[in-house]
């Protein structure tokens, strides 16, 4: 019987501190609602459009590395390393660069 009670007064301070935390949290008028709502909103739009780019530049990056391997004959990891390697010594960013392997079909 005590370890009955003891899962049960466990779980009566769990559900305590949930109810505690939800009502921390909950905004108290509908304006802090909307303000809430609309901060979600943005940093979902924001991480959408990084998602965007991010995805847009490592197809760059991949086409480039694929042109590297073809005309170097070198493996994959060697491709991204020159052009790493090239990024840092010009100080340039990874994805202009490669876009313009992709486009020239040279480092």
């Amino acid at each position: 019987m005590s370890q009955r009670r003891a899962s049960v007064s466990e779980s009566e301070s769990q559900s305590d501190s949930q109810s505690h935390f939800q009502s921390q949290t909950r905004p108290e008028t509908t304006e802090e609602y909307l303000l809430e709502a609309l901060e979600r909103l943005d940093d979902s739009e924001m991480r959408a459009e990084h998602l965007t780019h991010a995805l847009l530049h490592s197809r760059t990056i991949g086409a480039a590395i694929g042109v590297l391997m073809a005309m170097e004959k070198i493996t994959e990891a060697e491709a991204f390393d020159r052009l790493r390697e090239a990024s840092m010594a010009q100080n340039r960013k990874l994805y202009v660069l490669a876009q313009e392997v992709v486009d020239g079909g040279t480092l």
